[in-house]
């Protein structure tokens, strides 16, 4: 007879566990306001870059928008962090709904074409002559417009780290490792499924309403969720905690673990460089093949084994270490990626995609879970909010760099970032591993 795995010491016997348990204990309206609360963010980079090239005569402008969007993420994601460590979620949460709000009005008019003049039928250097002789104006990168992509990209309310942060300041069970793998990885999934269907979302009201509407849902998502979501019974799991980390587990660590961070840091930017790449690359592989406006599409399918990926890793066998986890998986994305360089057909794109998801999701989860042990409970907002932005930033990076190699040498050369890439979150997981064998060795 095959013994049962015993209940959680904290847990009654007649509790449900797995994801029943994370269910009764977080209660099913806070999931979906959790997950509402995260599209604004996934829809604010394609969003503002859909809005500005309505009106911009180039593809540099509203590239160089979204970008400015995604570098002021990876600026203000660590303040919102810290900040919220020390006055808690729910003011945090409120002052920045509030903020970003007036940051999509401001990237709105910005971000408009201008009419600066009346003319007999010249075309100035900005504009374009109508018939009856008033210019129209175009889209330019100016300071207005990128101070307001700026602010909105550091304002947006960080979801996702908050909510993780509360999962594990409520699981600290001696039993509990295995619900706050559960928890992280269900929180992976829905990153992922808000960075498929926003986007997604943005290019079909944008394509049935226009390009500015789907920024103004943006801003009443937010307005709807994130408050729902910061007022919470489960915020008080977040509330602030002393330096000292008075009122934590008495088994949490003293001190942030720097080294792990720096180590955490650098594998997310690589997870973040591998999906840019590939979002940019889709879109010109898209073209070449034959099926332009599928690209989309196509990018969604490494979210399906990610987030697949990420749920699984609660039943991995406990004998398998963080360390070992992450470079499992980094073994698998090598050869994954670069399978990649050898698609010439959308199916095969797609399969391929699948495949180097999967391993892609679990890492994560694991950069998560073990920067949460490494972490004193009154800074956890900060060092996950601080991971966090580091999968914004290396996407940005993978953009640019993805869309720099297509233009210059084709799609296939794009890929080549991905597989670096996925070479460089190999190197750090042997980072991780060579800084666990210290640190046991130093226990």
């Amino acid at each position: 007879m095959t013994p049962q795995r015993p209940a959680p010491q904290d847990a009654r016997p007649d509790e449900p566990q797995g994801f029943r348990r994370l269910v009764r204990m977080a209660g099913r309206p806070y999931l979906v306001a959790s997950a509402l609360a995260r599209l604004p963010q996934s829809m604010l980079t394609i969003g503002a870059l859909t809005y500005v090239a309505a009106g911009a005569a180039d593809f540099t402008t509203p590239g160089a928008v979204a970008a400015i969007a995604g570098v002021g993420v990876g600026l203000g994601a660590p303040i919102m962090g810290a900040a919220s460590d020390r006055w808690g979620q729910r003011r945090v949460l409120l002052v920045s709904t509030v903020a970003y709000v007036v940051a999509l009005a401001a990237l709105l008019v910005a971000g408009a074409p201008h009419f600066p003049s009346t003319s007999s039928g010249i075309t100035t250097g900005s504009g374009i002559t109508t018939g009856s002789g008033i210019t129209g104006g175009t889209v330019e990168l100016d300071l207005p417009l990128a101070a307001a992509a700026l602010f909105a990209g550091m304002v947006v309310p960080q979801i996702g780290p908050m909510t993780r942060v509360r999962w594990i300041r409520r699981l600290t069970g001696p039993r509990d490792h295995s619900a706050v793998e559960l928890a992280l990885g269900y929180e992976s999934t829905i990153d992922e499924m808000a960075y498929v269907i926003g986007p997604a979302a943005v290019g079909i009201i944008a394509a049935a309403a226009g390009a500015p509407i789907p920024l103004v849902i943006a801003a009443v998502l937010v307005l709807l969720a994130v408050p729902a979501f910061a007022f919470d019974r489960s915020a008080t799991a977040a509330a602030p905690l002393g330096r000292d980390g008075a009122g934590g587990p008495a088994a949490a660590p003293d001190r942030i673990r720097w080294g792990f961070v720096m180590i955490g840091i650098a594998g997310m930017l690589a997870i973040g460089t591998v999906f840019g790449s590939l979002a940019t690359t889709m879109t010109v592989f898209a073209e070449v093949t034959g099926n332009p406006g599928t690209g989309g599409l196509i990018y969604a399918a490494i979210g399906i084994t990610s987030g697949l990926g990420a749920l699984s890793v609660s039943r991995w066998p406990a004998r398998w270490t963080a360390e070992i986890r992450w470079l499992a998986c980094a073994v698998v994305a090598v050869p994954a990626a670069a399978v990649l360089l050898l698609v010439t057909e959308p199916w095969q794109m797609v399969l391929g995609l699948l495949l180097i998801g999967a391993p892609v999701g679990p890492v994560m989860v694991t950069i998560f879970s073990a920067a949460g042990r490494r972490t004193p409970p009154a800074r956890l907002g900060f060092v996950m909010t601080l991971l966090s932005a580091s999968v914004t930033l290396g996407t940005s990076v993978g953009n640019l760099l993805g869309g720099t190699a297509s233009d210059a040498s084709g799609y296939q050369a794009a890929l080549g970032v991905t597989v670096g890439a996925s070479v460089a979150l190999l190197v750090a997981g042997f980072g991780f591993l060579a800084y666990a064998r210290r640190e046991r060795a130093t226990a």
